[in-house]
């Protein structure tokens, strides 16, 4: 009894030595470091882009004022394509304004009219967040546009060749896709609603168109420079 007691003291002395003795073999014990807080890096600076707009309808109100009474009438620009270019600031994620100017010549099926149309406008976009590379957008925009009508047919004799400059206002919408991290390829739809004007005027009678009504289809590449 005696032996047994000696050899089970003996066991648990080199038992306890090898467990120190594997300890520090092992060393302390180390824990892995947490990574830095690293904060994500808010887009913004400047960008410069160029757009090609399909316009799918445009349609222009006119009417003429008598004594007596008022005649309506409404027409047709024909489809056509604008180039657009501009430059903007990305204020961060979700909020970017930019100013664009615009041109377009275009015929109509009232006689022989063709339209020149310059658009210059000041934007305002919201980016509702980059889902795996594409970022959906709503945006408007205000500004003033320069109409010129170049009346070559039969038209009536009252209605003179030229330009006139008018309100105009827009809805945008659509999506960017990153093509590179300072690239995106910007595809969207574009209403705009430029405001009418007097043509002619002689005492009682008044020749006016009352605005044109643009539907377009765009795509274009946005470039951040800075």
């Amino acid at each position: 009894m005696r032996y047994t007691k000696t050899f089970l003291s003996a066991a648990s002395f080199f038992s306890l030595l090898g467990s120190h003795v594997l300890a520090a073999d092992l060393g302390p014990a180390t824990f892995p470091e947490r990574a830095p807080y690293m904060p994500v890096e808010t887009a913004s600076g400047w960008y410069l882009r160029g757009d090609v707009a399909y316009n799918f309808s445009s349609t222009v109100k006119a009417h003429v004022d008598y004594p007596g009474g008022s005649t309506p009438s409404e027409y047709e620009l024909k489809r056509g394509f604008s180039p657009f270019i501009g430059v903007g600031y990305q204020f961060n994620n979700y909020l970017r304004a930019d100013a664009t100017v615009g041109y377009s010549q275009r015929d109509s099926n009232y006689y022989e009219t063709t339209t020149d149309l310059w658009e210059a406008m000041a934007n305002a976009y919201v980016d509702l967040g980059n889902y795996y590379g594409i970022t959906p957008y709503v945006g408007g925009g205000i500004g003033f546009a320069n109409v010129n009508y170049d009346y070559q047919g039969p038209v009536d004799a009252r209605l003179k060749s030229g330009g006139t400059n008018r309100f105009e206002w827009a809805l945008m919408a659509g999506i960017a896709v990153d093509i590179t991290p300072r690239l995106k390829l910007d595809l969207g739809y574009r209403y705009a609603d430029i405001g009418g004007k007097d043509l002619y005027q002689n005492g009682d009678v008044t020749i006016c168109d009352d605005g044109i009504k643009t539907h377009q289809i765009r795509a274009g590449v946005r470039f951040n420079t800075w």
